[in-house]
């Protein structure tokens, strides 16, 4: 498993597995059909946070 806490935005995601479960003022979930497919989402998300301006230092 792995996570990651944007505070600034109110958010927990969190890969498990083949799901990417995403929690703020809502949850929802991402299904994946592999795990691989859902890795890398989760990565590519992690790289589009910290090019992020808020999140750069």
């Amino acid at each position: 498993m792995q996570a990651i806490e944007i505070e600034e935005l109110g958010l927990f995601v969190e890969l498990k597995n083949s799901t990417i479960n995403i929690e703020g003022t809502k949850h929802f979930s991402l299904e994946f059909q592999s795990e691989i497919l859902a890795g890398i989402w989760f990565q590519t998300l992690l790289d589009l946070v910290e090019t992020l301006p808020e999140f750069t230092f």
